[in-house]
């Protein structure tokens, strides 16, 4: 029997599929913030983020003599590429325009974010015994052999529009992701750690309700 599609059921078949074909953006989050923050500026202490995924690495001083013989020294750091640092401030930039901060004019207050911490860790799983048992065997035909487990903090400092510090929450998280012959990146288990970092974070932040009172009242002033 054949089956004749009419020009209705062509497009609920398009539409119902599209939901499927469509990726989920990486940057996106499990929650969905219904309030957000009075516009103020953001700011990520790229600093702090290097030196707590260790990408600074080496730092030159130079002296420079001037026309009147007067000496200066100039200062200049290079640094390691790292996929996770790149991840961390991305994520920390979408959060902060997408869920946490509204757009719009004037601002008033900053708030500040940076990773406090990090720590990789790789662990022996069961397919590390297997591995051992089978002689490599196992190892080879893509069995795992050890799960990565990845910590972090997100620390977020906010700031009237005074520079006055006026509250700091923090966020941690943890990821995972086993490790084989045929997948050994830890990027992954990194980033499950940042989305879990800023949904603690996110909720640490949305529960403080003087803090949120506080906010709209100085926004409201005029």
């Amino acid at each position: 029997m054949k089956t004749i599609y009419t020009p209705a059921a062509w497009l609920l078949l398009i539409f119902g599929l599209s939901p499927l074909m469509g990726q989920k953006s990486v940057y996106s989050f499990p929650f969905e913030n219904t309030y957000r923050l009075p516009a103020m500026e953001i700011w990520i202490d790229q600093e702090e983020l290097s030196a707590t995924y260790q990408t600074i690495n080496n730092l030159y001083t130079t002296e420079v003599t001037g026309l009147g013989e007067e000496t200066m020294e100039q200062t200049s750091r290079s640094f390691i590429t790292d996929n996770r640092a790149v991840d961390a401030v991305r994520f920390l930039e979408y959060y902060m325009k997408d869920q946490l901060i509204a757009p719009g004019e004037p601002v008033s207050g900053l708030v500040e974010m940076s990773v406090i911490y990090f720590h990789e860790d790789s662990r022996y799983n069961a397919g590390s015994v297997l591995g051992v048992l089978t002689f490599g065997l196992g190892t080879l035909l893509g069995i795992p052999y050890a799960t990565t487990v990845t910590d972090v903090e997100i620390e977020a400092s906010f700031y009237d529009a005074d520079d006055q510090l006026v509250a700091v929450h923090r966020g941690v998280g943890k990821g995972r992701k086993t490790q084989s012959m045929f997948s050994h990146s830890n990027r992954k288990a990194h980033q499950k750690a940042l989305i879990n970092a800023l949904e603690e974070l996110n909720t640490h932040i949305m529960g403080d309700s003087i803090f949120i009172a506080e906010q709209a009242v100085i926004h409201v002033q005029p």
